[in-house]
């Protein structure tokens, strides 16, 4: 224990050093202060669904600073076919333009060029990096002399978080959700973000494209909804199936009508879910869009869920999620955003592991049971207004 409080001190000396250093390079690159009117802004913020809705009050806390400029978000989910920022913030208001470049796009040093061309050609008064939490140091450096080579008048925002003996950080450092990351961020900037500023525009064409596909599948405006979310993109996050089952026919012998959520590759087990609860479920899977998820997510009560982006849309909308947690990451950094929410995880002796599978069977997410879920979902449920009593 000693030694992993050391090691736990060395990272966050490692931590500030390179911070320190990051900082230094971007007060050389650009040392005046934070223009307080800018014509063209650029955020720079990668990553898919779920770190696009985390990055939203950030976002629009940039936006409240420069109300009148022309914003820029520049965002890559990936690889092509990949789902982010576009497909969640496509049509909002307060966005201007959305530029969006792939994995594939960047592959060789020519479209490296042809995309800072593209950025440089805008002009940008402004820039700021709104970084993902695994982005290693050496790649930080790199966006920061982009977004320099791009002809940003301004640039801030890098910032380093060490995956340094992450066991030993795990017990004795504190880790804040990504909301409140970013919001860090922008505030040491000057801006003023509200953690509670969610601002979707969810359209009336979003709410009615909903009710006809809730007509369709059966589901009564009366019915109170429960969203499940058994999907996750990495296959150590995915709950056994067969407990969403259990859990769904609880909660459906209550009442309450079970909606499950997922992307085309998620329709069989969707599918399985809502077979296996029966007449008080109905899969979606792959029958909605992003923004179409986040209505349905609003009119819920309440989501069960992996830990997947799917958790952070039903924050961003407000419904109160039951989300289910391995140990492979630090822990409370990517927990769903705000005190309404249960999360459950488990800890075991192989905690902050980062793998993307697992040689030990999923332990800690199988660890998980049946009737703890159920319990947490009827707390959830009894803090929710209307919220129906058991059915003897």
């Amino acid at each position: 224990m000693p030694l992993a409080r050391q090691q736990a001190l060395a990272a966050r000396a490692l931590r500030a050093s390179a911070n320190a250093i990051l900082q230094s390079a971007a007060r050389c690159a650009w040392p005046r202060r934070r223009p307080i009117d800018a014509k063209r802004v650029c955020i720079y913020r990668i990553g898919n669904i779920g770190d696009t809705a985390c990055a939203i009050p950030a976002m629009h806390a940039i936006r409240r600073a420069y109300p009148t400029a022309h914003l820029t978000v520049v965002t890559s989910p990936g690889k092509a076919g990949s789902i982010g920022a576009r497909e969640l913030l496509e049509g909002v208001s307060w966005i201007d333009e959305i530029v969006v470049y792939h994995a594939e796009d960047i592959a060789s040093a020519r479209g490296r060029l042809e995309l800072v061309r593209s950025l440089r050609a805008r002009k940008f008064d402004v820039w700021i990096e709104l970084p993902v939490v695994a982005a290693p140091l050496a790649t930080l450096f790199r966006n920061l002399i982009v977004a320099r080579s791009a002809g940003a008048r301004w640039g801030f925002g890098w910032r380093y978080e060490p995956r340094f003996a992450a066991p030993a950080q795990t017990l004795f450092n504190d880790f804040p959700d990504e909301v409140d990351r970013l919001l860090e961020i922008v505030r040491s900037a000057g801006f003023a973000g509200e953690d509670t500023d969610f601002p979707l525009e969810l359209t009336d064409s979003n709410q009615r494209a909903v009710t006809d596909l809730l007509d369709r599948a059966g589901v009564a405006a009366s019915d109170l909804m429960i969203a499940f979310a058994p999907g996750a993109k990495l296959e150590p996050n995915r709950w056994p199936v067969d407990r969403f089952v259990e859990v769904g026919n609880s909660l459906a012998a209550r009442g309450y009508r079970i909606v499950v959520l997922g992307g085309g590759s998620d329709v069989p087990m969707c599918d399985r879910i809502a077979k296996a609860v029966g007449r008080n479920a109905v899969s979606l899977a792959g029958k909605t869009s992003v923004r179409e998820s986040c209505e349905v997510l609003a009119r819920c009560a309440m989501l069960v869920c992996n830990d997947s982006g799917v958790q952070h849309l039903a924050a961003a909308v407000g419904t109160p999620c039951v989300s289910l947690f391995t140990r492979r990451e630090f822990r409370g950094m990517w927990w769903p955003h705000g005190p309404q929410h249960e999360v459950l995880l488990k800890d075991v002796e192989c905690h902050t592991c980062f793998l993307d599978a697992c040689p030990f069977d999923n332990k800690c997410i199988k660890a998980i049971g049946v009737d703890e879920v159920i319990a947490a979902a009827g707390r959830v449920l009894a803090r929710h207004p209307d919220a129906k009593p058991q059915v003897a």
